[in-house]
């Protein structure tokens, strides 16, 4: 009987846009987190919503070969990594598969979908993290929360993060449970740049005032490496950072880099969280570009300007635009540090731009687009489909919303020519993808409509 709480053994037949295996039972579509794609399991069913449900795994009667023990010890009950249980192969090819079934599903359309740009070592990648203040029993844990739960467990020894930074985040637990009030600090971000192992700190709180200055004066003697400290004020508990930053010392910007390109990130500064696997997308994404040198190009959210500086290396002007203006004083910024002169950054929202500067008889012959994970807004589509623009190179970090814009331009004069996923969140169901599309000429409109 299929109802919640019972038992039943299933064939794992797909995978979903979140890694979770898919079984079925009779109509009912299930999934279950953990389980790979081809295995026989058994598993009890926690949730049943009309034609869908959710399965706990019990047993795996018959594992797949790509399953493997994971090395980190938490990773059965940390929300952050998914994939740990799967080979590193497996995981590149469920992104794949991934990213192509959104195609199918969402743009309707069976587009090759070329492997995954993977890492030679997926390990300690990140340059950035966020760890929730969890105050158990006397005791500080910073970390991340359980999936589904509010159980914080330490982030001290996670192997996406440098040795230093484990380090630091053990240190910052004694810390706290020493010399900071009790649920003060709700959360610290730590960035940590690739380019020469330098860290930033940003504590989280609801409270305006300052209450850590012993602390900070601790890790400043124990922790060189520690550049920049600031203050957060963060009364959203919705929200990751406040709006409301006050630096307290060293540094105001950390300073990494992309490639060849160098960049100063204040603590509010959007930056991929992968130095290496970033170089290789923007690298693809000038790839797909096939610039001559005579191009104008559009860069909409531009952000710090990290793309827009990559584009710049092969074509005649770059228009960055980014509605946060501490980003664009940033990119500005960052172009003078690379003595890139051919970008010109615009504080403005890039669906209210475009067709503006469009209107005034501007013409790009490329437009690239980097939204955030919603994708881009109907306004955004629009002016994307009316600019005439010989080629869009669309970035995305989630398929779903990737595949249903490029079904709008596909049915609005543009056609799919490339979709390179790119490897940039090892361990976990997240994908970066760049995709390529050109402009039809009205007489293959037609013929593609017909």
């Amino acid at each position: 009987m299929v109802v919640v709480d019972s038992e039943h053994i299933v064939t794992i037949t797909g995978i979903s846009h979140q890694g979770a295996g898919i079984a079925r039972i009779n109509n009912l579509v299930v999934f279950v987190a953990k389980a790979l794609l081809g295995e026989v399991v058994r598993i009890r069913l926690t949730e049943i919503k009309k034609n869908l449900a959710k399965g706990e795994l019990l047993e795996i009667i018959t594992p797949q070969k790509e399953r493997i023990a994971s090395l980190c010890a938490f990773s059965e009950i940390c929300g952050g990594c998914e994939l740990q249980h799967a080979s590193y192969s497996y995981q590149l090819d469920a992104k794949r598969q991934i990213v192509a079934e959104a195609f199918q599903r969402l743009a309707k359309i069976d587009v090759p979908v070329a492997p995954v740009i993977g890492m030679e070592t997926p390990w300690r990648y990140r340059n950035k993290g966020v760890f929730h203040a969890d105050y158990q029993a006397g005791k500080v844990v910073l970390g991340f929360y359980q999936q589904g739960s509010h159980q914080c467990h330490s982030a001290s020894q996670c192997l996406l993060f440098s040795e230093e930074v484990n380090r630091l985040v053990s240190y910052l637990e004694k810390g706290l449970q020493q010399y900071s009030p009790a649920h003060y600090v709700q959360k610290i971000m730590i960035r940590q740049s690739s380019f020469n192992g330098e860290m930033m700190l940003v504590f989280v709180t609801k409270d305006n005032s300052w209450r850590l200055t012993e602390l900070v004066k601790n890790i400043i003697t124990d922790f060189p490496q520690v550049i920049s400290i600031y203050h957060n004020i963060n009364t959203n508990p919705k929200l990751m950072l406040g709006k409301i930053f006050h630096h307290i010392s060293g540094r105001e910007k950390l300073h990494d880099t992309i490639g060849d390109f160098h960049f100063q990130l204040s603590p509010q500064s959007f930056f991929q969280v992968n130095n290496q696997q970033t170089q290789r997308l923007y690298q693809k994404a000038l790839e797909l570009a096939q610039l001559t040198g005579t191009e104008q190009v559009v860069d909409a959210y531009c952000g710090i300007g990290t793309i827009s500086l990559y584009l710049a290396q092969q074509t005649l002007m770059v228009y960055g635009v980014e509605s946060v203006s501490q980003a664009v004083k940033d990119a500005q910024q960052n172009a003078h540090d690379n003595h890139i002169a051919n970008c010109q950054f615009i504080t403005a929202k890039a669906e209210d731009w475009l067709p503006k500067w469009l209107a005034k008889n501007h013409h790009a012959d490329v437009i690239v687009v980097d939204p955030p994970r919603k994708g881009c807004d109907s306004q955004m589509l629009h002016a994307l489909a009316n600019s005439a623009a010989e080629k869009i190179v669309y970035i995305s970090c989630e398929p779903s919303t990737l595949a249903r814009d490029v079904r709008y331009l596909q049915e609005n004069g543009y056609q799919v020519q490339c979709v390179q996923p790119v490897d940039l969140f090892s361990w976990s169901w997240h994908v970066e993808t760049v995709c390529l599309l050109s402009k039809l000429s009205a007489q293959q409109h037609i013929e593609v409509a017909l």
